[in-house]
């Protein structure tokens, strides 16, 4: 398994945070290249199981699951069920921790997946650097309101 991760720091109480990284649907606001998204079926965007039909720019339809979601936590944990990406056994979760010093938000988005010797190297560098980070400067600019 490949490991990446990328965090930060957003400036912005975790109450503010979390509604947008609760509901699995509304990732097409804070991800950069998202063309559009939506929860198949008749879920909510919050249960456990909902799959999210996910339409980006440069790869074109990714369908990841809901698998684990805590409001205690602050935390989601998805996968991706069918994509175009050299990549298998996708596993996501997204974690939020509340930063006490100027009531701002600590994320971190964690992801593992397997992929063939070809990709592998370039698409560990390419997640933390060109999806993570920069959905991480998209959630910041979108809480304050930019």
């Amino acid at each position: 398994m490949i490991d990446v991760m990328a965090s930060s720091v957003l400036n912005a109480p975790i109450t503010a945070v979390w509604p947008l990284i609760k509901d699995f649907g509304a990732i097409g606001t804070w991800l950069p290249g998202v063309k559009s998204c939506k929860i198949e079926g008749n879920d909510p965007g919050d249960r456990v199981g909902a799959i999210r039909s996910v339409e980006m720019g440069d790869v074109g339809l990714i369908r990841e699951q809901l698998l684990a979601l805590s409001d205690t936590d602050y935390a989601v944990t998805f996968s991706i069920i069918e994509s175009a990406l050299p990549i298998w056994n996708y596993r996501s979760t997204i974690k939020l921790l509340p930063v006490t010093d100027g009531d701002r938000t600590f994320i971190r988005w964690k992801g593992q997946f397997e992929a063939n010797p070809d990709h592998a190297s370039a698409m560990q560098t390419r997640m933390p650097v060109q999806i993570y980070q920069p959905a991480f400067d998209r959630l910041a600019s979108r809480l304050s309101g930019q």
